[in-house]
């Protein structure tokens, strides 16, 4: 969803990535007559995308390469006569270069914004999502395969606190139903649309170099018209940033995507899942066996049992495994034996709901600078993920990792039992 440049990329500025691509057409299963198609999103709808990104950028040094993934959130939180108003949650997640270690979380946006049936969007220009607006646009006439139309759309790009905004001039073509290959192996027939814009844009950021922006895009995009919602685009798109200097910036995109919409997760649903979790985990390790409201008291009831080395708790995003940092050696993000052992477990846990993002978080308590907290917590965290995927084969597409330090404590850190607590890596199976 958004491009963002690692300092490799020091002379390029940051900005919004190409957005994400929305199109949805009502009715029955695609019939050889002609259709319109309208989007249809109603309140408690959410849809969810998953975004991969394979970036090329060429200069004066060479090529060099990123990979994105980002996860989409739209809930469906208000209908208008022609609209629909959504509340959008937006993660991004990199790595450099391509194919080689973990995804990061890099940042989130928030946007609220509004989707007119006929694909055109309202977006305020305090919210950097979505930055690709108004595509598709559908023509009000009825459709068979085909049939061209052209409509206008836009692109923005954050530069700091500047926005550049692209006017667009889109070309669509609607070829009719197609087969598709799913990423759970199966197949289905859906309809299918071709398109494609070019643009040239001068700009006034001196500040940053450049002159000018160019751009080609063509782009393929399949609707499941049974569920209203689109199942699969695939982007490909070259970007040039004109520089004062003469060194232009080439960057080439393959962008892929996939649609899910479901409904909001209900209170009863998520606790299903942490009560089914909490049984695994006492069936796969009995001697750490979690329990939801934390350590037992012991048999005479004065003290407490040293709290499990695994806890599972309920959020608003999801369910929660938390690892205790005894699990590392102190100071140290290396896992101990009894961290391995623990992994495995979760890794079964996890195998269970293949079709969930795994986020992982690491955290510390007060002691010590900020800056060398969030470092030890960012790279426990990215441990995690590392044994998760190359000891227990799960896949990285699905994983991530991100620091806190000492930011989000789960208590004060007054004594030192609360600063035990607040060491901690913690596992979420995301729900929303």
């Amino acid at each position: 969803m958004r491009r963002r440049f690692s300092s490799k990329f020091r002379n390029v500025p940051k900005m919004a990535a190409v957005g994400f691509l929305l199109c949805f057409a009502p009715g029955p299963l695609f019939a050889e007559s002609s259709e319109h198609f309208r989007f249809d999103l109603q309140t408690d709808d959410i849809l969810i995308v998953d975004k991969y990104q394979d970036i090329r950028v060429r200069e004066a040094s060479g090529w060099q390469s990123r990979e994105e993934k980002n996860r989409i959130v739209l809930k469906v939180v208000g209908r208008e006569a022609d609209a629909a108003v959504l509340a959008g949650s937006f993660f991004t997640y990199s790595r450099s270069p391509r194919q080689v270690g973990e995804f990061r979380r890099d940042r989130d946006f928030t946007s609220r914004f509004k989707i007119r049936d006929n694909g055109h969007y309202e977006v305020s220009d305090r919210f950097v999502m979505p930055n690709l607006r108004d595509l598709p646009a559908f023509p009000d006439r009825a459709l068979k395969p085909g049939d061209e139309w052209e409509a206008d759309a836009l692109e923005t790009m954050d530069f700091g606190p500047h926005k550049v905004k692209i006017p667009l001039r889109v070309r669509y073509r609607y070829t009719g139903p197609a087969e598709l290959d799913l990423p759970d192996g199966t197949k289905g027939s859906y309809d299918r649309f071709e398109y494609t814009y070019a643009f040239q844009q001068p700009t006034k950021l001196r500040q940053f170099g450049i002159r000018a922006i160019s751009g080609t895009s063509a782009c393929e995009l399949w609707f499941d018209r049974k569920a209203g919602v689109p199942v699969f685009d695939s982007n490909r798109l070259i970007y040039t940033f004109h520089m004062q200097s003469g060194r232009n910036k080439e960057m080439l995109y393959r962008i892929d995507s996939y649609y899910r919409k479901t409904r909001r997760t209900s209170e009863a649903e998520r606790t299903r899942i942490a009560d089914d979790i909490r049984q695994d985990l006492r069936e796969l390790r009995p001697d750490v066996a979690p329990e939801p409201n934390g350590p037992r008291p012991s048999p005479d009831g004065t003290r407490p049992d040293p709290a499990p080395a695994l806890s599972v708790r309920e959020s608003d995003e999801g369910v929660i495994l938390t690892l205790d940092a005894i699990l590392f050696d102190h100071n140290s993000a290396q896992l101990s034996p009894a961290a391995r052992s623990q992994l495995g477990a979760v890794a079964k846990i996890i195998g269970k709901y293949p079709e969930r993002e795994i986020r992982v978080s690491g955290h510390t308590d007060n002691t010590g600078s900020n800056a060398y907290n969030q470092k030890l917590s960012e790279n426990r965290a990215r441990t995690v993920v590392r044994e998760l995927q190359n000891k227990h084969s799960v896949n990285g597409r699905r994983l991530s990792y991100r620091g806190y330090g000492e930011r989000q404590p789960v208590v004060d850190n007054s004594t030192s039992e609360n600063r035990r607590r607040n060491r901690r890596v913690e596992i979420l199976i995301v729900t929303e």
